[in-house]
């Protein structure tokens, strides 16, 4: 856990570096309106990530399972199935993406319909779909490795992808290639990373995927477990994967810009702090597997207290600093409503807490408990977002997600989390 922990610091500061240069480089190179829509069609790319219907986080649990169990004949049918399905799975988006691209009409499905952006929405949006589409299959191997620990291996695998993607983006605005090519370039360094990962990770005899070890019969559970997985970040993406195709759609593709900007502020933070907590979800799940409730408690406080005290330090300082920085970073008058950036640092803290326990329950296996409570969630902050951005504007888009999140989620979460080790304290 802590070589994970180590090894993917540096890795997510690079990411959250390359994200200060490539926002305003794109802002500037595409102006408001062409970068509402950028950040639109981009939020496409982690809507898409649901798209294996949580395969890959069911390889998590299940393989971090099997290696408490010391199964790996379990693990090697797994791999095998879970790589055919998820393959055919993109195979098939990608022909419907196909038939979208030629018939459908992408400018208004976004909104820009009579804009400055209207001409690049169609290959803008493909493209970015397309290396959504692509990432897929290959982007298991990094599943692969979190459900065996070795999440630091994954880490070198995307500073590669990151400084791939920056120095293709840069280029591309320098040759003055269009947004159709910035979309190429975002999506080329991921891809081309994950496919380079698996590479790596399928040298290994025991984790090649081979024909006589697809068993689809004993992948039933793994499947109802992604499934279910899959229904979660559903829900998840419901409630603010979404908010730059809800504020383009209410408020028009500037307000969807604004709302792009301060989620990659605050994102970043946000990201360093998942760096830290990922590595818990197969620990919890190997701990509770072997039976050890007492270092599962254990770490569970302590993660919670580490995780409230770094966001809170981490979103006070954001929250000071932003539109100072970003009037630096965008140029002089480009500043973000006060309330937008509140929102946003509380929902941070608030974010990074209810993660904690989210790990815990996802190595349980915990996860229709989860899905009631997110669908729940999700539907509640939905309508609050179209309620509130009518009265506070792009801020009640986040305002909505806090609200929900914190007096419905986060509640339950913490109660059945810590019910759950007490019963398996009893149980022991």
């Amino acid at each position: 856990m802590l070589l994970s922990m180590l090894a993917g610091f540096p890795v997510r500061m690079l990411q959250i570096l390359s994200g200060i240069l490539i926002v305003p480089l794109a802002y500037r190179y595409l102006g408001a309106e062409r970068f509402g829509l950028w950040s639109a069609v981009t939020a496409l790319t982690s809507i898409l990530t649901l798209a294996d219907f949580g395969i890959g986080n069911g390889l998590i649990t299940t393989i971090s399972a099997a290696t408490g169990r010391e199964e790996p004949e379990r693990i090697r049918r797994a791999v095998s199935t879970a790589i055919l399905i998820v393959g055919t799975i993109a195979a098939a988006l990608l022909v419907a993406l196909a038939l979208l691209t030629l018939l459908g009409d992408w400018a208004r499905w976004l909104n820009v319909a009579g804009t400055s952006a209207a001409g690049d929405a169609r290959p803008a949006g493909a493209l970015c779909v397309l290396s959504a589409l692509l990432l897929l299959p290959v982007s298991l191997a990094a599943k692969i490795r979190t459900g065996l620990q070795e999440a630091f291996l994954n880490s070198a695998w995307d500073a590669a992808g990151v400084l791939l993607s920056l120095g293709l983006f840069v280029a591309a605005i320098r040759l003055d290639a269009g947004m159709a090519a910035l979309a190429i370039a975002v999506g080329a360094g991921p891809v081309l990373a994950a496919l380079g990962n698996g590479i790596g990770l399928l040298r290994r005899q025991s984790l090649r995927p081979r024909w006589s070890a697809v068993d689809f019969e004993g992948f039933e559970p793994v499947a109802r477990l992604g499934l279910l997985y899959f229904a979660l970040a559903c829900a998840a993406a419901l409630a603010t994967a979404a908010d730059n195709l809800i504020a383009i759609r209410l408020l028009g593709p500037a307000s969807a810009g604004s709302v792009g900007i301060a989620a990659k502020i605050f994102g970043a933070a946000q990201a360093v702090v998942i760096v830290a907590l990922m590595p818990l979800w197969p620990a919890f799940g190997e701990a509770l597997a072997r039976g050890d409730h007492r270092w599962a408690r254990h770490a569970l406080w302590r993660s919670v207290g580490l995780s409230f005290g770094i966001s809170l330090l981490g979103a006070g300082a954001l929250l000071a600093i932003a539109n100072p920085v970003i009037g630096l970073w965008l140029g002089q008058g480009t500043v973000l409503p006060v309330g937008l950036l509140v929102a946003n640092a509380v929902w941070l803290v608030l974010q990074s807490v209810g993660n904690v326990f989210a790990m815990l329950l996802n190595g349980a296996g915990v996860i229709r408990f989860q899905i009631a409570v997110s669908l729940s969630y999700a539907a509640v902050a939905v309508a609050l977002k179209f309620w509130l951005a009518s009265r506070l504007g792009i801020a009640g888009i986040v305002w909505a997600t806090v609200a929900s999140y914190a007096l419905l989620l986060l509640p339950l979460y913490v109660r059945y989390a810590l019910r759950y080790l007490d019963r398996v304290a009893a149980a022991a």
